[in-house]
């Protein structure tokens, strides 16, 4: 049999009572269950998020961050749903109920507020502050937090349908309106206004306890910057004291100017040292030459103490002007008296050069009258370098002063440089600290004021007060029952089938024992109307005698009958029921048969056709070799008489059987049941059946098949069917353009 969609389709119809029994069953047990079931009422809130496309202030932020939104979603999702929340919800709740004096219908039902008031203990209800839900609430929080075994924890972890945190929980439903900002939060209860103001609650704690958490957020990283920021500007302000105090001790102005200067100062005063230095030199060699020219009386006279007197006193007057001049000061009232002190001396200076200038010329006059010889121009030169050297040599004097103090100030600004170099480079890292950590706060509270903006979420849908109730699932769920209940039995249907050890089939037959099969026979019900079982016999008989009667035609040429031999390996397979209908359509036929049996029954058929030998079973029957030997009184004069004989033994497995006599057989045929399993202990006993036996192969005759195996052999069964029926199994076959006759 194929299994195919009209096999399933029949398999089912067999256990048509059993698919329409349990699935009413079920049906009907939940139909009853469900009779008292409460009403579920609903209420929806609508929450504005602006995670997604909110405003935001961080100028710079344009991209959206698809995953940054979806994680922010996610933890809102969470917080709605978490215990900390649901339980906040739960304690309020109990709250706003226990203040009461009386149900109020906008709050609790009278049913609810008699059943909590029945319920809640007495120490419970001393913790209420009339008219204030929320002292009572705090109260009611510090009596839970005491241990785990009062009251409130217990009411609030267990399973009270209203109070419970699992149970408000499993009643919340939470999900993001597509890609929108919108949240919508839903819940149920079988109390329309503990419905609305749960949900009221739990919006209410959710969006606090979201901008809580969002700002401690950023508050905690504010204070941080705020707290760093304070030390850096303590350190920023100690390094500029310090360099405050260092330009103090050493009266530093402007360092850098400063040395800029005095570097200035220094070049020019060397360039000028250069230059008196030259001149004074100059003049000396001068001076010199000119008194290698002179006589001796007038280099004795140039010598003369007069002359050295005034010459060292012009040198000390020029000595005094240049260090009044160098000397710079910064005081207005030595200002004033060093300019009168350089009119002074310069006066000084005046009157010792016309001195000198009048001893020259009074040696200049005796010269001339004594040896009337003209030394004017020597004498002046004389007397001009003479001026010139000691006032160049005064400048050197005062000059190398001011050098040695050029060296000490050398001396005094080159390590201050390096100093104040370390201190200028610990006020720039302790400003660049300042101005990184200054620049990192503002970018904190930046984030700090977008977090709020984006934390402020807002309740655009009010929750309602629910008057309907949902529609009731009890039609769903007796409906889910009876097709849960027919699944169920067509499963089990179809794996008992599958899992199915027993022959049933013509080809599981063939596979399971090893033989072909020559012939089936169906089960037959003479009770049952719809199907036209006389036909079905008929039909299977006239299969089983055709291939006798085929047998038959192949031992033509041969004298004597056609010896069928008829075994089984077990008991009770049929074997007689096959061989009465089958000797009966032979004798039918005309065809004169010899039935050789154990069993007593009496077929009652006409003589002139039909003869049987009756036999008794013992271990004789291994010795017997022959049919005559079943004959021992010789009843039977020529058995060529007959046309077929057929031998009947008895089950191969507990019963001997005529091993010779088999050998000698033209035909054997094994009869076994379709209704049973093919057993080890058959196989053993057909394999040794084979090995005793040198006889020809044997086939089966399979009996009491299913009816429907029948349309292998003789195609559609003799069923009356209406026009629906024959449309129906064609749909099922696909065979759409079947047709009956040719045209």
């Amino acid at each position: 049999m194929k299994f195919n969609l009209l096999f399933f389709i029949r398999l089912l119809l067999r256990h048509m009572a059993l698919l329409i029994i349990v699935p009413i069953f079920l049906a009907a047990l939940v139909f009853q269950l469900t009779k008292n079931e409460p009403k579920i009422f609903n209420s929806k809130a609508r929450v504005y998020t602006g995670i997604a496309s909110g405003s935001t202030i961080e100028l710079n932020k344009t991209k959206l961050d698809f995953r940054a939104t979806n994680t922010a979603y996610d933890n809102l999702l969470n917080l709605i749903k978490a215990r900390t929340t649901i339980e906040s919800v739960a304690l309020k709740l109990f709250a706003q109920h226990i203040v009461l004096d009386s149900a109020d219908t906008r709050v609790i039902s009278p049913t609810k507020f008699s059943e909590l008031q029945q319920l809640v203990p007495q120490e419970v209800k001393d913790l209420v502050v009339k008219d204030n839900v929320q002292k009572t609430y705090e109260n009611l929080l510090t009596y839970k937090n005491r241990n785990h075994t009062n009251f409130l924890y217990e009411l609030i972890n267990k399973e009270h349908p209203d109070y419970s945190i699992e149970s408000i929980r499993g009643r919340i439903s939470v999900r993001r309106i597509l890609s929108s900002d919108f949240v919508d939060i839903e819940f149920e209860s079988e109390d329309p206004a503990i419905c609305q103001n749960t949900l009221l609650i739990l919006a209410d704690i959710f969006v606090k306890l979201n901008a809580e958490i969002k700002v401690n957020q950023t508050d905690a990283v504010v204070k941080y910057f705020e707290g760093q920021l304070a030390g850096s500007t303590q350190d920023l302000r100690k390094a500029e004291d310090d360099l405050l105090a260092f330009n103090q001790t050493h009266n530093i102005i402007n360092y850098y100017e400063q040395t800029k200067y005095i570097a200035s100062e220094k070049e020019h005063f060397e360039l000028e040292y250069q230059k008196i230095h030259i001149k004074h030199y100059a003049a000396k060699a001068v001076i010199e030459t000119l008194e290698a020219k002179l006589a001796a009386h007038q280099k004795r006279v140039l010598n003369s103490e007069q002359m050295v007197g005034l010459r060292n006193e012009l040198g000390n007057v020029n000595f005094e002007i240049s260090m009044k001049s160098l000397n710079l000061e910064s005081d207005s009232i030595k200002k004033v008296q060093h300019a009168k002190d350089l009119i002074d001396l310069t006066k000084r200076a005046n009157e010792i050069k016309t001195q000198l200038s009048s001893e020259v010329d009074q040696m200049y006059s005796l010269d001339y009258d004594e040896k009337s010889v003209a030394s004017t121009t020597i004498l002046a030169d004389w007397l001009a370098n003479t001026i010139e050297f000691e006032g160049t040599k005064a400048q050197l004097k005062v000059m190398d002063q001011k050098r040695q103090e050029f060296k000490k100030l050398y001396q005094v600004f080159a390590p201050l440089g390096a100093t104040m170099k370390r201190l200028e480079r610990k006020i720039d890292i302790a400003e660049r600290e300042y101005l990184s950590l200054l620049h990192s706060l503002g970018l904190a509270k930046l984030r700090q004021q977008n977090v709020e903006l984006k934390s402020n979420l807002k309740l655009i849908e009010v929750p309602f007060f629910p008057i309907n109730p949902k529609a009731s699932k009890r039609m769903m769920l007796v409906f889910i029952a009876g097709m849960a209940g027919f699944i169920m039995v067509a499963f089990t249907i179809l794996i008992l089938e599958f899992l199915d050890g027993n022959i049933n089939t013509a080809q599981r037959a063939k596979e399971k024992i090893g033989l072909e099969v020559s012939s089936i026979f169906p089960v037959i019900n003479y009770k049952s109307k719809k199907m036209d079982y006389s036909y079905l016999k008929n039909k299977a008989v006239n299969a089983i005698s055709r291939n006798i009667m085929l047998n038959q035609f192949k031992k033509e040429g041969q004298e004597g009958p056609v010896v069928n031999m008829f075994f089984s390996t077990q008991e009770g397979e049929g074997k007689t029921f096959i061989c009465d209908h089958l000797i009966s359509k032979l004798c039918e036929l005309d065809y004169k048969t010899l039935h050789i049996t154990y069993d007593p029954e009496d077929f009652r058929l006409p003589k002139e056709t039909y003869r049987c030998l009756q036999y008794t079973i013992s271990d004789q029957l291994y010795k017997i070799a022959g049919m005559h030997e079943f004959d021992p009184e010789g009843l039977i004069e020529d058995y060529n008489t007959y046309d077929f004989v057929i031998l009947e033994i008895p089950g191969i497995i507990r019963n001997p059987f005529p091993v010779k006599l088999a050998s000698t057989m033209d035909f054997t045929f094994l009869i076994t049941r379709a209704n049973r399993s093919w057993s080890v202990a058959d196989m053993n006993s057909l394999r040794l059946f084979n090995e005793a036996t040198t006889g020809p192969e044997p086939s089966i005759i399979l009996n009491g098949v299913k009816v429907l195996e029948m349309e292998t052999v003789i195609g559609d069964l003799p069923k009356n069917r209406s026009l629906i029926r024959l449309f129906i199994k064609k749909v099922v076959q696909f065979r759409f353009f079947t047709k009956k006759s040719v045209t």
